[in-house]
């Protein structure tokens, strides 16, 4: 694993991933904060701020900030999530100093201009309206309403319109100053960079930069999910839904048994979900399993995208099938062809630049440790077919059940929901 973290004096976390035989590099640079951490009068404020580090600086208007990326062609761009922000760049290696430079530029002399804000203010409450056209982005939000009632997870990612409206100059200055410190930030490097070449890079332009100061905000401890359904009544020519029970939180050490479980159960076309639900009975276009990790909570959670008319045959079918995995009934076979999709999705993600600076730059912002293949690979190899039958006991149980549906009236009963 040619792998190395550099560790400086301020707090400062550096992640270098050195994989020969590639052409290319991808810096990323990650904050912890996001909408976990903000209280509800700052909530959206995290998606905001990420928003204006492309709106110009004391040197690039908005224009320019784009063209000093694609004049070189590079790939620029951002995400908030509710744990961590992220902005990176992708280029070819003859350009990576320039590129890292200028990504540095724009994360520490961004200057937030009041008429700049003013634009983006409008272009966020034009994508907040977007997500009401969107059943599939509703009903996320909806579920974590309904596991996280009132707390900073149950809160969306874009924020409320009425906080977008008010936020000001003021507000982003004090929220990056609060936020966007050494202790609180991770630098992910991957691919033709060496470490020596990282380190020179961040010494020139990010020590002598980056705040000092210590963000002792934490996200939410474990939550204890009560029971739970949440709709919203809208014309949509399909509905949603997503079933989702309590599980593990982030890098948890069961991880590796929780992602073979969802394998098995509506992770790819193969999986007893898919097969029963789409392929055999017809009732729904997409059906899908997968995790969603936090610091100290996690779900995992069921989605459908059905016709209204299907809800209550959808819904006998899932807890049917979910009841089934609960009995024990996962088999050697299964188990096997999960290990080699998980193993081959965790190979071929080393292929690309993106997915390994992201891979290795979260995990170590998170929960402060290197991301290794080889481990996760031997976690996986390690899981038997008693351990997934154990897993699925333990999480799929009545009192877990939280769910939510957006589209047209139905007749189905999501509070007598049983497995």
């Amino acid at each position: 694993m040619n792998k190395e973290v550099i560790q400086y004096e301020n707090g400062l976390r550096v992640i270098v991933d050195t994989i020969a035989g590639l052409k290319s590099v991808s810096s990323g640079i990650w904050v912890g904060v996001g909408s976990a951490k903000e209280t509800p009068q700052i909530n959206g404020l995290s998606h905001f701020a990420e928003h204006m580090f492309f709106k110009g600086t004391d040197k690039l208007s908005p224009f320019e900030v784009a063209d000093s990326f694609e004049s070189l062609g590079a790939s620029v761009n951002a995400f908030t999530g509710k744990s961590s922000t992220c902005y990176y760049v992708k280029s070819i290696d003859e350009n990576f100093d320039k590129c890292f430079e200028t990504l540095t530029h724009i994360f520490f002399d961004s200057t937030f201009l009041p008429e700049e804000l003013d634009k983006e203010r409008n272009v966020i409450l034009e994508e907040i309206n977007m997500v009401e056209d969107a059943p599939d982005e509703i009903c996320f939000d909806l579920i974590a309403k309904a596991l996280y009632g009132e707390s900073s997870l149950g809160q969306t990612i874009l924020g409320p319109p009425k906080n977008i409206k008010r936020f000001k100059q003021a507000d982003v200055k004090r929220f990056v100053n609060q936020f966007y410190c050494a202790s609180n930030c991770v630098i992910s490097f991957a691919g033709a960079i060496t470490v020596e070449e990282a380190d020179k890079l961040v010494k020139k332009f990010v020590l002598d930069k980056i705040c000092t100061t210590v963000s002792n905000e934490k996200e939410p401890s474990k939550i204890a999910i009560k029971r739970t359904h949440l709709e919203r009544i809208k014309d949509f020519e399909q509905s949603n839904i997503v079933i989702s029970f309590d599980s593990l939180p982030f890098n948890h050490p069961k991880s590796a048994v929780q992602n073979v479980l969802n394998v098995i159960a509506g992770g790819g076309m193969s999986s007893r979900l898919f097969q029963t639900i789409r392929e055999q009975m017809g009732l729904a276009y997409s059906v899908y399993s997968g995790a969603s990790n936090h610091m100290n909570n996690g779900t995992f959670n069921v989605v459908l995208n059905i016709s209204p008319e299907n809800t209550d045959k959808a819904l006998n079918a899932t807890a049917s099938e979910i009841k089934k995995l609960a009995s024990g009934t996962i088999t050697q076979a299964e188990l096997d062809r999960a290990k080699i999709q998980l193993k081959s999705a965790l190979i071929f993600g080393r292929e690309n630049v993106s997915s390994v600076m992201i891979a290795n730059g979260k995990l170590l912002l998170m929960s402060d440790e290197v991301y290794d293949i080889d481990k996760r690979i031997k976690e996986i190899n390690a899981v038997t077919v008693a351990n997934a039958n154990d897993f699925a006991k333990q999480i799929f149980v009545n009192d877990n059940i939280c769910s939510a549906y957006v589209g047209r009236e139905y007749k189905a009963d999501f509070k007598g929901f049983k497995i």
